[in-house]
């Protein structure tokens, strides 16, 4: 094969069925680019048939298949397959995803048409298998545009116009071999990383999405996305991020309307939070963590915009912690509830807690290995025993209390 002008880079790790899947599709995408491509694998120690499947894949595709002797972590493997592209251009594609050969084409092709360009970014769609339809498609815009490099104050301006996470995009080799651009826990990537090719390159935001997430491949697919845990946790570095870009801009100067691009700076992380607490609630997430983050909304002036009343994220913080957290951390046997209450309460403390949940009536029934919730009992004896045999008595008004 010729110097490749393309080099698709996926890394890898226990996820042979959809690898499988994905070098498949490769087949037709490679047959319809009219241009040469190379596909780099790069296994990072799987457990699974990943091999099995990279060397039935060798006859059928330009594949380099690189299979590391000890796990990297997910960045090192990231970047070593990166790293090891031959090509003028290089597209990271994870195992599950896809790619659009027309619009894939016409990216390189401006890509090309402009040299001193050091990246294009481009939207992406949500794309279902099982129904092959787009479901989605993170942000638009309704043009082409190139910035030119070094100027931070277009690049800030046009992220905030259109609420652009520049998470996809086809990189100059060139340009990331010089840069070795790395991430870090403060500031997220999607906003650092532009900046630093901008230092190096023009670059091209491009109105044409040439990349698929992949919602679902089939019936019942329930794999994790690290999109989606982002979205649940990144905020803070979403703040990084745009103050990051922002910071850049304001130094070299040129912004033209500096107020309403600091509103967005401001006002994106809040978002991002309101959108996180919505996707924990909605799946179940830790309500501990579920009161914190509303708690801070709280603070940001949006108890308005909660996706679920305060009142309600508060009793549900108060029933975890007294039947989960506390009685895990004790490490107590069962959960003892003293005073008034029905069986219908007892039943649906039981449906929460990770202990068995009973009444106790009287002193007899509270044993050293127990943690007593205590629901307004009036009874002397009781809260004597709870207080001196058991391993806690917790009060109900005193967890309601634990999370105003």
């Amino acid at each position: 094969m010729s110097q490749p002008k393309l080099s698709i880079c996926i890394p890898t790790y226990n996820r042979a069925t959809y690898l499988a899947t994905l070098l498949t599709d490769l087949e037709d995408v490679v047959a319809q680019i009219p241009f040469e491509v190379e596909i780099i694998v790069s296994d990072n120690a799987s457990t699974d048939n990943t091999q099995e499947v990279l060397a039935e894949a060798q006859h059928r595709l330009p594949l380099l298949a690189l299979c590391q002797p000890e796990n990297l972590g997910v960045i090192r493997n990231i970047s070593c397959t990166m790293r090891a592209g031959k090509g003028t251009y290089l597209v990271y594609l994870a195992d599950d995803d896809r790619l659009k050969p027309g619009a894939l084409v016409k990216a390189v092709e401006q890509l090309e048409s402009n040299p001193k360009a050091s990246a294009l970014y481009a939207p992406w769609e949500r794309f279902d298998l099982v129904t092959n339809e787009v479901k989605s498609q993170f942000y638009k815009q309704d043009k082409d545009v190139t910035i030119a490099r070094g100027n931070y104050a277009q690049l800030m301006e046009h992220v905030a116009k259109h609420r652009i996470f520049s998470e996809i995009s086809i990189l100059r080799r060139d340009a990331f071999r010089a840069l070795h651009p790395m991430g870090n826990d403060l500031a997220f990537w999607a906003f650092t990383m532009p900046c630093e090719y901008l230092g190096y390159g023009d670059l091209i935001y491009s109105k044409t999405p040439f990349y698929s997430s992949v919602s679902r491949h089939f019936v019942g697919d329930n794999r994790s996305q690290e999109g989606f845990n982002d979205v649940m946790t990144a905020w803070d570095s979403y703040r990084g991020g745009v103050e990051y870009m922002y910071g850049l801009a304001v130094q070299h100067g040129g912004l033209k309307n500096p107020q309403r691009t600091l509103r967005f700076v401001q006002s994106l992380p809040i978002e991002r939070m309101i959108v996180a607490l919505r996707l924990r609630l909605q799946s179940g997430g830790d309500p501990l963590e579920n009161y914190a983050l509303a708690a801070r909304l709280r603070g940001c002036g949006q108890i308005a915009n909660l996706p679920a009343p305060m009142e309600q994220i508060r009793t549900a913080a108060a029933l975890y912690f007294g039947c989960v957290k506390l009685p895990g951390t004790l490490q107590a046997n069962g959960i003892a509830l003293i005073g008034d209450c029905s069986e219908e309460t007892v039943n649906q403390l039981d449906s929460i807690a990770s202990l068995p949940v009973r009444h106790a009536g009287s002193p007899d029934d509270i044993h050293e290995a127990d943690m007593v919730l205590d629901l307004g009992c009036k009874d002397d004896a009781l809260v004597e025993c709870a207080e001196t045999r058991a391993l806690a008595r917790v009060r109900d008004a005193d967890l309601i209390q634990k999370f105003p």
